[in-house]
């Protein structure tokens, strides 16, 4: 059996991305968002949200990273929009979390065939 389409990652460090806030919401409100509209959309089986410590450039937290298992890209997920430099991994692209986190969900599912960041 294939595994999940998505694996959503959600810093949940009490240093930083637990402090810091999109929309009003802490990493943990986003990790009860994310896995709420997985669930009331029936999506358990396509895509995981799981907690995580630290995945780097809390500067732009709270920090969700998106594997996007059914091409092999990874999306990541902050406050800002646009290249940031993240200490381990260097210049990235970033995506600002959306107000509504089914849109981040869906965007990233293969029947959306949305572009890799990179690809603006």
């Amino acid at each position: 059996m294939p595994g999940p389409d998505l694996n959503i990652i959600v810093c949940v460090d009490k240093r930083r991305c637990m402090t810091a806030e999109s929309y009003g919401r802490n990493s943990a409100a986003l990790l009860a968002g994310l896995r709420r509209s997985v669930r009331e959309h029936g999506l358990e089986g396509r895509i995981q949200v799981t907690r995580c410590y630290c995945i780097f450039g809390c500067t732009y937290g709270p920090r969700i990273d998106v594997s996007r298992r059914w091409c092999g890209d990874k999306v990541l997920y902050g406050t800002k929009e646009g290249e940031v430099t993240i200490s381990v991994r260097g210049t990235v692209k970033m995506l600002k979390v959306p107000e509504d986190l089914l849109e981040l969900v869906l965007d990233n599912l293969p029947e959306r065939k949305l572009p890799h960041p990179d690809e603006h």
